[in-house]
């Protein structure tokens, strides 16, 4: 695959990332039975996929477990995700899952015992008044800073979405630095595969603890649902992960993170054309998702400006 097709397929890919939220939104299932599916065939069918490439690889029991906990925080995170979409709206939960990199800023330097990093501090700090923002959106369009407080201690769907949104977010940035070590020295397909498995494994579980997976009414799912759920772990969960994995080989980890921030972009527009979620929406919840989108890109973009900056000080030998 040449470098140009890399990048075609990486934009097609984050548009179908982008697409996530929006079949959240479709299905009628609970977050956890939603999720638990998911999981379940998009870990199945890469776990096919390495099978017929001759891929798979076991794990050593220590380590096994350690990527079943990491499968399983990614559980808690896409259940509290759907969670708040279904509570509130995809534009909601997009916005303010976009302050995952806040989380990361914070979790990264305690996981990889390095010093805190000011510049980053400050943008999260900046992207807290987006989140302000967000959170305060409905409110402060009716009557300011003081409806906006009564707003927030009566709590409502939007409180609650914000919330689970923010739970998420958080859980997100901690499987994004544990599974950030783990990448170093295992293969990260068939990381996906058991943690994705292992997850569907802990909900299964769960399910059975609290006596729901004895009923027939669990198993009892629609034909518009099983519709939406082989999509969003066919297409969106297994070959958009596989695809993210392929285009590695020719782009650089900043060309592939910058395009994924565009993911909360796309599924904004998506939910306001589809859902007509803009008629919901008002001038602070945009300003608010652009602070914390514009910081995240800010973000990606001082990075790399501080990568070339360092390879320009690293001194150079002649090999002759």
């Amino acid at each position: 695959m040449t470098r140009s097709q890399s990048t075609w397929l990486l934009h097609f890919t984050v548009i179908i990332f982008g697409f996530t939220g929006i079949l959240g939104k479709l299905i009628s299932l609970p977050a956890d039975r939603l999720v638990f599916w998911r999981v379940f065939i998009g870990g199945g069918l890469i776990a096919l996929w390495l099978l017929a490439r001759g891929r798979y690889k076991p794990f050593a029991p220590g380590i096994r477990w350690k990527v079943i906990g990491v499968g399983w925080v990614a559980a808690a995170h896409w259940v509290t995700f759907f969670a708040s979409i279904h509570v509130s709206s995809v534009s909601v939960a997009l916005a303010t899952l976009a302050v995952t990199p806040l989380f990361v800023s914070f979790l990264e330097p305690w996981i990889h015992r390095r010093r805190l990093d000011g510049r980053e501090i400050l943008l999260g700090l900046i992207i807290v008044a987006g989140l302000l923002l967000v959170l305060f959106a409905p409110y402060l369009e009716e009557g300011g800073w003081s409806a906006a407080w009564r707003g927030l201690q009566e709590g409502g769907d939007h409180v609650m979405g914000v919330g689970l949104a923010l739970l998420s977010s958080a859980l997100a940035g901690l499987f994004s630095v544990l599974n950030s070590v783990l990448v170093r020295s295992h293969d990260s397909a068939n990381l996906s595969r058991l943690e994705l498995l292992g997850a569907a494994g802990g909900l299964l579980l769960l399910f059975a603890f609290q006596g729901a997976v004895w009923t027939p009414e669990f198993w009892t799912i629609s034909a518009r649902d099983w519709l939406w759920i082989m999509l969003l772990a066919t297409v969106a969960t297994s070959f958009a992960y596989l695809a993210s994995i392929e285009v590695m080989r020719q782009l650089t980890p900043f060309t592939i993170a910058l395009a994924i921030n565009m993911e909360p972009v796309y599924s904004i527009v998506f939910a306001a054309w589809l859902f007509d979620e803009a008629k919901s929406l008002n001038g602070f919840f945009y300003a608010g998702a652009a602070t914390i989108i514009g910081t995240v890109f800010l973000n990606s973009a001082w990075k790399s400006w501080r990568r070339r900056q360092q390879a320009r000080r690293t001194p150079k030998f002649n090999q002759s």
